[in-house]
């Protein structure tokens, strides 16, 4: 029976050092993957690659990089090879910034920064993971989209074109990868408790209307991502491809 083992396999998690990325990194490291934790801040990389390593007993690296940057996700797979991490078998990209601007005040530069960090950015990720993966029976990519880039929400016009882009990127690759035998799905999560939701819910307003609009009445965790992370990156998924699964608390069941 196909399980969840990840034994063996090479994964590669953007955004890994904080919030639903780390989660998600020390899941894969749990399911016995080994992993390398990527962000912005290398000591936090450095600091999440090593915990990961005491908890778990597998191997882990921390290496920087920004994905808005071609340059730097090309010095990111660079050094993916150079520490003997690659090739990869798993990548799932959580890279990702959020605020909430009027869209009538929404400037260009600040909507093309969404974009090169959670669309743009997890492409040239995953294209490059992919590269890796063909030939060699496939893989397994995980986008980190969201309920906002399925449904609307207020002042976040740049931030859900942005994760919508990667909803229709999953289904996509999907159909071009699936003969390469790589599979290709994201999660869509409600509202996480995480430092970068941490400014959204400051205000009492904001946090009680979200939490109203959940039928299970509460926020989510960073840990409540791991179960279907592991899932679509595990054997257990392997006729699972083009899916975007929501986790969220029944919202988009309304």
């Amino acid at each position: 029976m196909l399980g969840f083992d990840l034994s063996s396999k090479k994964a590669l998690v953007t955004g890994g050092s904080r919030g639903i990325g780390l989660s998600i990194a020390r899941g894969l490291a749990e399911a016995r993957a080994d992993v390398v934790v990527s962000s912005r801040n290398g000591e936090a990389c450095s600091t999440a690659a090593a915990q990961i390593a005491t908890a778990t007993g597998r191997r882990a690296a921390g290496i920087a990089c920004d994905v808005a940057r071609d340059d730097e996700v090309t010095k990111l797979f660079a050094a993916i090879e150079e520490q003997g991490m690659g090739p990869l078998d798993i990548v799932v990209t959580c890279a990702g910034v959020a605020e909430l601007t009027p869209s009538i005040e929404l400037e260009r530069a600040q909507f093309q920064r969404m974009l090169d960090i959670h669309l743009l950015g997890s492409f040239d990720v995953a294209r490059r993971g992919a590269a890796q993966m063909q030939g060699r029976g496939g893989g397994a990519i995980l986008f980190c989209s969201s309920i906002w880039g399925l449904g609307a929400q207020r002042m976040a016009a740049a931030y859900g074109a942005a994760k919508a882009g990667l909803c229709s990127l999953t289904r996509t690759l999907c159909v071009e990868w699936a003969p390469l035998g790589i599979r290709v799905n994201a999660i869509a999560p409600g509202l996480v408790e995480t430092d970068m939701t941490a400014p959204l819910l400051e205000y009492p307003q904001m946090r009680e209307r979200m939490v109203k609009s959940a039928p299970m009445r509460r926020t989510a965790t960073p840990d409540e991502m791991i179960g279907a992370a592991v899932f679509l990156c595990s054997p257990a998924a392997s006729y699972v491809t083009g899916h975007v699964l929501v986790i969220d608390g029944g919202v988009m069941a309304r």
